[in-house]
């Protein structure tokens, strides 16, 4: 979020202009309180913060995980700018992972991102895989992503 907010804009030029997943991630988001609102992010749709919070009760049960959100891109350059932009309000075209944005402190997480070369499987395939296995390790989605 920073790297968006500041001063010196990002031009996200760095990032991989291929397919991918990416995840959002938070090492101590277990005991962080959520909002009722989702900042910025004046276009998501927020939770009400009870429900977030069972939901991280049951995500934890299965175990420790610092991940909030897995999404997909066709192109990881045009995609993670525009969950950022989301989450500062700057657009409507990222519902996915809209819950994150009511999650007190998140502008200290961490992006996580895993390009893919040619001839891999679409990246839908891969994010159905990642989010069946998280259900499945940990009895619900990550807690920004609603369903696959």
């Amino acid at each position: 979020m920073a790297r968006a907010d500041g001063s010196d804009r990002a031009s996200w030029q760095d990032l991989p202009d291929a397919p991918g997943v990416y995840a959002v991630c938070l090492h101590d988001w277990k005991d962080r309180p959520f909002s009722g609102v989702p900042g910025r992010a004046c276009h998501a749709n927020p939770a009400k913060p009870r429900e977030l919070r069972e939901k991280r009760c049951r995500i934890l049960e299965g175990g420790p995980s610092d991940i909030l959100y897995l999404g997909k891109a066709a192109r990881l350059r045009k995609r993670v700018p525009q969950l950022v932009r989301f989450g500062l309000g700057r657009a409507r075209n990222h519902k996915g992972g809209e819950w994150l944005w009511q999650l007190r402190g998140i502008d200290d997480a961490e992006l996580r991102m895993w390009r893919f070369p040619s001839g891999w499987p679409d990246p839908r395939e891969i994010e159905r895989e990642l989010l069946s296995r998280f259900r499945h390790d940990h009895g619900d989605w990550p807690l920004a992503n609603r369903q696959p």
